[in-house]
């Protein structure tokens, strides 16, 4: 027995390309045809968000890899790594509230790695207090990190790191590094 098409079916089948009137004609015929290709359908769905999820997990790992990355070589006073966490024209802004206002200060990265050069090794210990919100579209990325910084073992202040990182290659490298910095 012929089933046939219902009315708006039929209607919009006739606005469609001729392979999608084929594909809804045989699910029309076919018992099992619908359950079938909402199985389907429901399938490649969870696969692609499974996928997208461990994307962004190991995009996550790796962004987590390069602010820690970022602290060991300050600590190390290593020039080579903590130059090869940042992109050529990254900066660096401090934001600092004073009793005339809030003011933000703008370090270009090579001027702030010319300072860290300045200490000893052990001298600077930025620490992860935990990781914030990580977020992540495509290349660019945003990460807010709550930090507590220590000079030369005794703690200095505390604060929010919030990094803007690109993606280059397999890399994330960081673009922009706002902190602000609390005392207590």
């Amino acid at each position: 027995m012929k089933k046939t098409v219902t009315q708006p079916l039929a209607h919009w089948l006739t606005l469609q390309p001729q392979g999608l009137k084929l594909l809804a004609h045989w699910l029309t015929l076919q018992p099992q045809g619908l359950k079938l290709l909402a199985y389907l359908l429901t399938c490649l769905l969870f696969a692609c968000s499974n996928l997208n999820a461990q994307t962004n997990t190991a995009d996550s790992d790796k962004i987590k890899s390069v602010i820690l990355k970022t602290f060991a070589a300050m600590k190390s006073v290593d020039s080579v790594a903590l130059k090869s966490c940042f992109t050529p024209n990254a900066v660096l802004n401090i934001s600092t509230i004073r009793p005339e206002g809030n003011m933000v200060r703008e370090v270009p990265s090579s001027k702030f790695i010319q300072n860290v050069m300045t200490r000893k090794p052990g001298d600077m210990d930025e620490r992860v207090v935990s990781w914030g919100n990580i977020s992540i579209d495509n290349e660019i990325a945003s990460a807010w990190v709550p930090y507590e910084f220590y000079l030369k073992e005794k703690f200095s202040h505390k604060g929010v790191d919030v990094f803007i990182l690109v993606k280059s290659g397999d890399e994330w490298k960081i673009q922009t590094l706002l902190y602000n910095m609390q005392k207590n």
